[in-house]
C-alpha cells in the first residue's frame, strides 16, 4: 500500500482504518490502489486488465468495485463504523483506456448518514457517477463489526 498517498494531517486511527479497508482479499484480488486519502477525499485506482465485458470495454461491475472503494474510504475515516444503506450509479461512456481512477467527496452528513458522490474516470474522460448513502452502526466500533 501507498502510505505516501495519506494526507500529513490524516490521523493515525483514519491510516489504520484505510490499511484495513486496503487490504481486504476482494481489494487486493481487484488490484485497486490508493493514490490519495485525506479527511475529505479518497483517491482510488485499478488497472483493467481482465476487467473487460464481451465488447472489450470496461465491465460495469469493475466500475461500480472502484467506486464502492472510493465511497468505502470517504466513510469510514472517523471513529465509526459505517455501511453502505443505497448506492447507485450512472454510467456516461464505457471504459476504453488501461487504467480508471475514482475520486470521493462527502456531500452532505448527519449524525448517523452521509451522502458520498463518486466520480469515476477513464484517463480524463468521465466515465460514471456513483453515489453512496452510509449509515452509522450504532454501538459498533472499529475491528469489532
Amino acid at each position: 500500500m501507498n502510505e505516501d498517498a495519506f494526507h500529513p494531517d490524516l490521523p493515525e486511527s483514519s491510516r489504520a482504518r484505510a490499511r484495513k479497508l486496503l487490504s481486504s482479499e476482494f481489494v487486493r484480488t481487484m488490484g485497486i490502489d490508493l493514490l490519495e486519502l485525506s479527511t475529505d477525499r479518497a483517491r482510488v485506482t485499478m488497472a483493467m486488465d481482465g476487467k473487460r465485458n464481451s465488447i472489450d470495454t470496461g465491465h460495469g461491475g469493475a466500475v461500480f468495485t472502484l467506486a464502492d472503494e472510493a465511497f468505502a474510504l470517504a466513510s469510514n475515516l472517523g471513529e465509526d463504523v459505517w455501511v453502505a444503506l443505497s448506492c447507485n450509479i450512472a454510467y456516461h461512456r464505457p471504459v476504453t483506456g488501461e487504467r480508471i481512477t475514482a475520486t470521493s467527496r462527502q456531500v452532505s452528513a448527519t449524525r448517523n448518514h452521509a451522502l458520498i458522490e463518486v466520480m469515476v474516470h477513464d484517463d480524463e474522460r468521465h466515465v460514471a457517477t456513483f453515489q453512496g448513502m452510509a449509515v452509522r452502526l450504532e454501538g459498533v466500533r472499529p475491528g469489532k463489526a
